[in-house]
């Protein structure tokens, strides 16, 4: 078993070695990078692509409810949120949050809600975000 072992180990340090190899000579060749990774008879990874998280407002599952959506501020920040109802001139505080999502419930059905947000961390207090505004349904 001994044997086995060192000789597996040795086979995955050469398949690694290979493997590095190939992404260079791959880097080397941007136009032809993924064929040549291919040839060697390795798979191509896929790279993640996700659109940043704005602040949004979305429908909550009750009526007259709205999910709010932010941008995580990292570990250990919390987030004060709050809600217009007269576009802008007056703002009502809603709960603070440990997470960068909250829930507002209690709105009038057909109104229109403006929503901002800003974090809060060890450094001190964000600036608040732009508005976003809902229909609240």
């Amino acid at each position: 078993m001994a044997v086995r072992d060192h000789k597996k180990a040795a086979l995955v340090r050469l398949l690694q070695q290979l493997k590095g190899y190939v992404q260079t000579v791959a880097d080397a060749a941007v136009d032809n990078g993924g064929a040549i990774i291919v040839s060697a008879s390795l798979a191509v990874k896929k790279t993640a692509v996700r659109k940043p998280r704005v602040f949004e407002a979305v429908q909550g599952d009750a009526t007259g409810s709205a999910k709010l959506i932010a941008a995580s501020a990292g570990p250990r920040s919390s987030y004060e949120w709050e809600y217009s109802i007269d576009g802008g001139k007056t703002w009502v505080t809603a709960p603070v949050t440990l997470q960068a999502r909250t829930l507002v419930s209690g709105l009038t059905v057909g109104s229109v809600v403006m929503f901002r947000y800003r974090p809060v961390t060890k450094a001190g207090e964000g600036n608040w975000s732009q508005p976003a505004s809902l229909v609240v349904k």
